[in-house]
């Protein structure tokens, strides 16, 4: 087999790739607070062992034919590396909810899962059976002394995030930072992962609003059509060399 299929082949796999990372987002473009992914690769060069010249008395007949020319190799092949991850604010949309809250700015809110704490720019919140403050997948939001229980009464959230009912302030919503170098990681359940953050001092939220994702669909379309054109080339690389191959076996080497 012509080895010059691997390389191609590589770059079939990462063209693929990247076209799942493309259709997440683009089934996330209506996620409240979804960032956006790009899938990152690098370049691997096979590694040649050390070539024993040819006629050298500790040279086999084997090793004098499985011998590769020394020098550097011309193939190279692609893996994925990192995925990155553009933390561009989504439009902020109307809702008219009391609990729904918006950030405005950098900043996430900080929940409490089964595996930790997490974070997340979703700020479609709603009270479960015990009044707690809870997001879209019940899990507790925190505050900057811990779980919120908001009791009955006149809801009021403030632009900082302070919870009053009836005039009473009841709690303080916590909003984590991040520097720009150590951004948080995707969890699960399209939450983040992160133990660099620390506490906003003069968060700024927009009380009735939501962040919608910050994903372009259009943009991506155009990704995933170019992303498919690709494949389709790798793919007719493929089938070429398979026809000289086939070629070289059925008719060059053929007894006339």
């Amino acid at each position: 087999m012509n080895r010059g299929i691997y390389p191609i082949l590589s770059g079939a796999l990462a063209h693929e790739r990247r076209m799942q990372v493309f259709a997440n987002n683009m089934a996330n473009a209506n996620t409240a607070g979804f960032k956006q992914d790009e899938q990152a690769f690098k370049t691997i060069f096979p590694r040649y062992h050390a070539v024993v010249p040819v006629g050298s008395p500790t040279a086999g007949l084997a090793q004098q034919i499985m011998a590769r020319p020394s020098g550097v190799t011309e193939r190279a092949f692609v893996a994925p590396h990192t995925m990155k991850t553009t933390f561009e604010m989504g439009r902020i949309r109307l809702t008219g909810n009391a609990l729904d809250l918006a950030i405005q700015g950098p900043g996430f809110f900080e929940v409490n899962t089964p595996q930790g704490i997490r974070y997340s720019r979703n700020g479609m919140f709603s009270l479960d059976r015990e009044r707690r403050l809870v997001n879209g997948l019940g899990y507790p939001v925190m505050g900057t002394k811990g779980e919120i229980k908001i009791p009955p009464g006149k809801l009021e959230i403030t632009t900082q995030g302070v919870i009053k009912v009836n005039d009473k302030p009841m709690a303080t919503i916590k909003v984590m930072e991040f520097h720009q170098d150590e951004m948080p990681q995707k969890s699960s359940d399209g939450l983040f992962a992160s133990d660099k953050g620390k506490v906003a001092k003069t968060p700024q939220l927009q009380v009735g609003h939501i962040e919608e994702s910050n994903v372009n669909v259009i943009g991506e379309m155009v990704k995933m059509i170019q992303g498919m054109r690709n494949y389709e080339s790798t793919q007719k690389l493929i089938q070429t060399l398979d026809h000289m191959a086939d070629v070289a076996i059925q008719d060059v080497g053929r007894v006339l």
